[in-house]
Order: C-alpha cells, then structure tokens, then sequence
C-alpha cells in the first residue's frame, strides 16, 4: 500500500510544480495569517468534528490569506494511523477542506506526535505538497528535521521584485534532543537561518515552530505579558542551538510562535521579538481549559508592523489579560522533563500490571478457599479425635465402675447407682 501512496505522490507532485499560489500583501499594504495548532486529528469522530467547526469559525470570521499549521496536526500514536497509511489521505483532507473550499494557501511544520505512526513526517510533507494550496517545503540544505524553509510574501507594489517580508517555518520534530521526549532546534538549522536572512538582506519577518524554546519561561518571568500561564513548558533551551539569540541578534524576526503545551496562551515583547503560543486549534488530546481558537496576525507592508490577536470558535476576539512579573509568581528557568517511559512502553506497563494484580487476586483467592477448606477438615478431624478419646475415657469409667458394683452385687444401695450409671454410659456411646 505504501508503494501505491507514494507513486500516485510522485505524479501529483510533478503537476503541481508550476501550481502553487503566490503570496502577497493586498493593496491595503496588509497580510493576514491565521495559526491553527494542535489540532490533534484522530482522536475519535466527536471530537474531529468540534475540530472542524473551530477552523470553519475562525476562518469565516478573519478571512487569512495564510493558514500555518504549527504541528500535531493528527495524533499520530492513536490506532488510526498506527498500521494504516490509508488513513492518513482521509484526515489530511479533513482538517484542510475548510481551507479548499475558500481557496486559502496553508504552509505546515510537524509536531511531536505527527510522525508517531505508520507514515514518517518526510511522506506526511509530500502527501502534503501534493494539494494545489499546500506552500509546505522540504529543506533546501541538509540540517535536522524535514520542513525548514522560508516563504516569500511579494510586495502590493507589483514593480518590487525582492520579497517585502518572509515566514521563516521551523521544523521541531528532531531526535537527538538529550532527554527531550518532543524535540529541539538544531545548530546547522539556526546556522541555515542565518545564512537565510542573510541572503534577503535581513528582510522583515515573522517565524513558527511547534516546540517553545525555554525563552518563554524568562519572557514570563522578566517582561510584562498578554495571557495565561497555565502548565510547565515542554520546551526546549539552548544546548543544542542558539535558537531564540540567535533570532533577537538578526534583528529582523519581529514574531516566533509556537504551540505544543495547550494550557498556555501567553505572548509579549522578548528583547525586541514578539515571543508566545498560539492557541489550541483542536479538541483531541488533553483540554486547554479554554475554548478552542487560533492565533491571528496582521502584517503591514511599509512601515513593517506586526499585530496580534486569539479568535476563538464562539467568534469573540480575546482580551488577554496583562501579567506583570512578580517573584510570587516566578518560574524556574528549566523546561519540564522527558517522562522515562514513552507512551507504548506505558500502555504495556499498564496492561501487564493489570494482569498481574489481576492474577495475584486469583491466587489469594484460590488459596484462601482451599486454605478454609483444609481448615474446616482439620478442625472436624481435630473433634471427632477429642470426642472419641473422651467417649473411651468415659466408657473405661463406667467399665471401672461396674466392676465396682459387682463386688457390692448383693447390696441393694450399690446395684441401683451402678445400673443408672451403665443406662447413661450406653446413651453416650449412642
């Protein structure tokens, strides 16, 4: 079945090299983009189906002319896609027909968990690009990950040829993070940054990945912020790349998003550099607490300006509430360990320790009823023994007795206690 998939893959990808949209502020001088994250496809119909209605609503509402998919599109460990591939068109034509059906481009990076199943995320990018609105790149140079790339938003000015700003997609869903469960940005993919923008002469712009860096941690507990801090970052800090530094150095990053810890919705200014979550887009996997939504930002052309705001699926625009920094409230600066057990190895562990408590009850209770049982003969036996001696014990008495009585025969007092005697002995005995 994989043959099949990545063949007709092959001849889709080869129609649509010359198909794809084109990016563009409008003659307002502005560009919208809506961030839909941890959509979490799969998890059962009921919940795809709120899913659906999130996006449809939020897109009703904005309009984008850019949808950045930032990660965990489906839930890759669930059953749907852990031995069928065959799966994977059906759900990626679902989270992305609301998009089709307003002729809305999408750009996607992975998450942690989109690669869980029986597709790699280098076959989930090409059954992507093979969509006529898909803007999803491989990498262009040998790094870590499989999306890293960069798009090219054109000027309202059709005289302009340089790009006027960029969206600059990082791809989180590495190995070879240390101890880290979800992933990190590499060294040679910062490095392929700054050859990047380098190359655009440090052209305006904005940037997603789906893991937050342990930047997030310091934003909150050093700056003024917009919205809730409600989980212990799953991030990731600087021992693998000079990531977030590397990004405020350049200077022309204006805004780096991400999504990955549901709970947390917050943003604000990080030496310069707009740094926060989105908002969780998708009802499958663990809650937000908060009612699904997205992200939304409003690029303008000239002067460069950056605007941002959450819409949710009931169509109420988010007054996030402003944090200010207090000690009562400071974060350790160090991102939530890795769990020791992957979530397979969990699940075994779980079912095998079922199965043992399961059959230590069974033992217990086999070897209480057999115990009683042993108990209760062993007693009876015990019993009978104690009755049998006693009864011979009073029969030798009665026997003694008797002889007693026959020396004292002819006396009547004597013959009478000794007859009522044997008439009692022989009752017993009965």
């Amino acid at each position: 079945m994989k043959l099949i998939i990545k063949f007709i893959i092959s001849i889709l990808l080869l129609k649509l090299v010359n198909s794809k949209p084109i990016l563009k502020f409008n003659s307002n001088n502005q560009f919208k983009i809506v961030q839909f994250t941890d959509l979490h496809y799969g998890s059962d119909p009921e919940s795809d189906v709120d899913t659906v209605y999130s996006q449809v609503t939020v897109l009703d509402y904005e309009k984008p002319d850019l949808v950045v998919f930032s990660g965990d599109m489906i839930s890759g460990y669930l059953d749907p896609f852990e031995n069928d591939d065959t799966n994977y068109w059906k759900y990626w034509k679902l989270f992305t027909e609301p998009l089709i059906e307003r002729n809305i481009p999408w750009a996607i990076t992975f998450g942690n968990h989109d690669g869980e199943g029986a597709l790699s995320t280098d076959e989930m990018l090409k059954l992507d690009q093979t969509f006529d609105l898909s803007l999803s790149e491989s990498n262009s140079v040998e790094m870590h990950g499989i999306a890293n790339y960069v798009l090219k938003i054109a000027s309202s000015n059709s005289s302009k040829e340089s790009p006027a700003s960029l969206i600059y997609i990082f791809d989180s869903s590495t190995k070879g993070c240390s101890k880290l469960d979800w992933g990190c940005v590499h060294q040679d993919q910062v490095d392929w940054f700054k050859n990047t923008s380098k190359s655009f002469n440090k052209t305006d712009s904005i940037a997603f990945v789906h893991i937050p860096p342990v930047e997030i941690i310091d934003l909150w507990n050093k700056y003024p912020v917009h919205g809730n801090f409600s989980e212990t970052p799953c991030c990731f800090d600087n021992e693998f790349g000079s990531f977030v530094p590397s990004l405020v150095e350049s200077g022309d990053v204006h805004g780096l998003y991400f999504g990955h810890d549901h709970e947390n919705d917050f943003r604000g200014d990080y030496d310069g550099m707009d740094l926060g979550y989105g908002r969780k887009s998708g009802e499958g996997s663990y809650s937000s607490k908060k009612p699904l939504g997205a992200r939304v930002f409003q690029l303008t052309e000239s002067p460069f300006t950056l605007s941002t705001w959450i819409r949710e699926n009931n169509g109420n625009i988010v007054s996030q509430d402003v944090h200010v920094p207090s000690n009562a409230e400071k974060q350790p600066l160090q991102c939530k360990k890795k769990d020791k057990y992957s979530r397979k190895e969990k699940l075994v562990f779980k079912i095998v320790g079922s199965f043992l408590i399961f059959l230590a009850v069974v033992v217990v209770g086999l070897i209480g009823f057999f115990g009683y049982r042993f108990y209760k003969k062993y007693e009876f036996k015990k019993q009978y023994q104690e009755l049998k001696k006693f009864s011979n014990y009073t029969n030798q008495k009665f026997l003694t007795l008797t002889l007693i009585g026959d020396k004292f025969r002819h006396n009547p007092f004597f013959y009478t206690i000794v007859e009522l005697l044997n008439q009692v002995s022989a009752h017993m005995v009965l």
